[in-house]
């Protein structure tokens, strides 16, 4: 059957996409979705056509692969579908999970179907090329194989904006949540944790929101670290507007992630099924600071379904800023963490104690040097610079964090000593 070919000005209606990121008959476009492979333009297709979340999406594509289910799903053939789904064996697997699998097939068809266009996959790989994105698919050595463990709730693919390469750190990652409505306390809070725990080699999540969100992508910037903010729209909507400026230093630092197409709108639903990717994504959650309604509640919870650890700052009872997080301890659902050591544990690295005790042990000119050497090696001059050092304090200062095993050099450059090496 020959798939919709919707007008372009019906488009935003149905994906909820932003007009002004749509860009139709583009020539260009059109010539690089021809060269992409049949398995690349399936994922895009199922980006597009389904809610983030979908687990009977998830399903289909597992079962029966990302190409065949969307060929299935467009043949509108129900009887097909289910007597691929019975050839392949996985039948009972979708019962057991849905029940009636004719009736809940069939009604995907109407769902998915008015989403499925050639000119939807094209107005977002457009939107993708006009910002120098990229996306990245299970099958890729870089995708985040945390991701996996979201089971047929795993997206398709996920689009990305920034610098790629950076994604293998995500393997050592941890994700830092809390309020919009951050205290001075959940901003001292998170700057410590953010310090320690990047200077330990780990890199930040977040979900680009004001409040604690947000301090924890600028605290990992400021100490070169490596952070990822995870969109609930289209990877080029920043959300909020406010945090745009931020959410472009992130780019330059880590990655801007999302799971739908370039152009999607954020939504509550997105959001909460946002909080699953933030989860998935790192070793363990934190939150730090949580009201009694806060969202990042529910990525504890979805952290707590994959049987990732989590972890919440206590907080003063004078403030509701703090219920959240006091709640999640009383309960048992949460370990109580007051340092980036305790999170380093919860993570599995048994040895961040011992580097902890390392750095307490350091001078304040070694601690100074060792805080502004970033993630890339770097010039005594510029470290000298950041610390706010002299040039012959700073090489007494990094002479030391040599001698102790804390730095190296390399062609006449200085960078910390990773966990691993040390």
């Amino acid at each position: 059957m020959r798939e919709p070919d919707l007008p372009a000005m019906i488009l935003p209606k149905l994906f909820g996409f932003a007009e002004s990121n749509l860009h139709f008959h583009d020539e260009a476009v059109v010539s690089e979705l021809s060269n992409i492979s049949s398995e690349v333009r399936a994922a895009i297709t199922w980006s597009i056509a389904c809610e983030p979340g979908d687990e009977l999406a998830g399903y289909l594509r597992d079962a029966l692969g990302v190409s065949q289910a969307l060929e299935l799903i467009r043949s509108q053939n129900l009887k097909r579908v289910l007597g691929v789904l019975y050839e392949s064996g996985n039948l009972d697997s979708g019962q057991s999970r849905f029940g009636d699998l004719e009736r809940v097939v069939s009604a995907s068809f109407e769902r998915y179907l008015p989403r499925i266009s050639t000119t939807a996959v094209s107005s977002a790989l457009a939107a993708l090329q006009a910002n120098r994105g990229w996306v990245v698919l299970p099958q890729d050595e870089d995708w985040p194989s945390g991701l996996d463990d979201l089971g047929w709730a795993t997206p398709p693919l996920i689009w990305g904006l920034g610098d790629r390469s950076q994604l293998p750190n995500l393997s050592r990652s941890v994700s830092i949540v809390g309020s919009r409505g951050a205290t001075t306390y959940g901003e001292w809070a998170t700057v410590e944790l953010v310090g320690e725990l990047v200077a330990n080699g780990y890199a930040i999540v977040s979900g680009g929101a004001y409040g604690i969100d947000g301090i924890a992508h600028k605290a990992t910037i400021q100490v070169r670290g490596s952070t990822f903010a995870v969109m609930a729209g289209g990877v080029n909507r920043f959300y909020p507007a406010g945090n745009e400026l931020l959410l472009s230093k992130v780019r330059e630092h880590g990655a801007v992630l999302a799971e739908l197409p370039p152009g999607a709108m954020p939504t509550k639903w997105r959001f909460l099924q946002r909080n699953r990717l933030v989860a998935a994504l790192s070793r363990v959650t934190v939150v730090v600071e949580a009201g009694k309604r806060s969202g990042s509640i529910s990525t504890a919870n979805h952290a707590l379904a994959i049987g990732r650890p989590v972890g919440a700052v206590p907080g003063p009872i004078t403030t509701t800023a703090s219920f959240g997080t006091n709640r999640l301890i009383a309960d048992g659902f949460a370990t109580l963490v007051t340092n980036a050591s305790e999170v380093c544990l919860l993570a599995g690295d048994s040895n961040e104690l011992q580097l902890e005790t390392q750095w307490q042990d350091l001078g304040d000119l070694e601690k100074r040097a060792l805080d502004a050497i970033g993630k890339k090696p770097m010039e005594a001059e510029d470290i000298a610079i950041a610390a706010g050092l002299s040039t012959s304090e700073a090489s007494i200062a990094l002479s030391n964090l040599l001698l102790l095993g804390q730095v190296k050099q390399a062609n006449g450059r200085w960078c910390r000593v990773s966990t691993k090496e040390s």
